[in-house]
């Protein structure tokens, strides 16, 4: 479980050599996340490099996956009038300065990573 969009690594950060398309394969074959690591428990998913991969890495997958998660078990009180009543005339401005923030973010972040890998 991973969301490189989100910065969450998926596994094949953590076990080279186990990619999305394995992943894809066993998460099919065994209809959800925690079938497959009780099967790779029990040492019956197939390759041993998934096993062990699966084994060793359980608790990081568990945790992504609670990460990726979305929550239905929220109560958000909404008001109709919220949805309906509102000024939308800046919503152009708010959006621009938005994407003009994260652009200046992704710089930061390209220009951190540039310098680690220098070193």
């Amino acid at each position: 479980m991973g969301d490189e969009v989100d910065g969450v690594p998926g596994i094949q950060h953590v076990a080279p050599g186990f990619g999305r398309k394995t992943a894809l394969k066993l998460l099919k074959k065994h209809g959800s996340l925690e079938n497959l690591l009780n099967a790779a428990a029990v040492r019956t998913v197939g390759r041993q490099y998934a096993q062990n991969a699966l084994t060793k890495y359980a608790d990081f997958l568990r945790r992504n996956y609670e990460i990726l998660s979305l929550r239905r078990d929220v109560d958000v009180q909404l008001e109709e009038e919220w949805l309906f009543d509102r000024d939308s005339r800046n919503d152009s401005v708010v959006l621009s300065n938005f994407f003009k923030l994260l652009g200046e973010t992704q710089k930061l972040t390209n220009q951190n990573t540039s310098h680690s890998s220098d070193g």
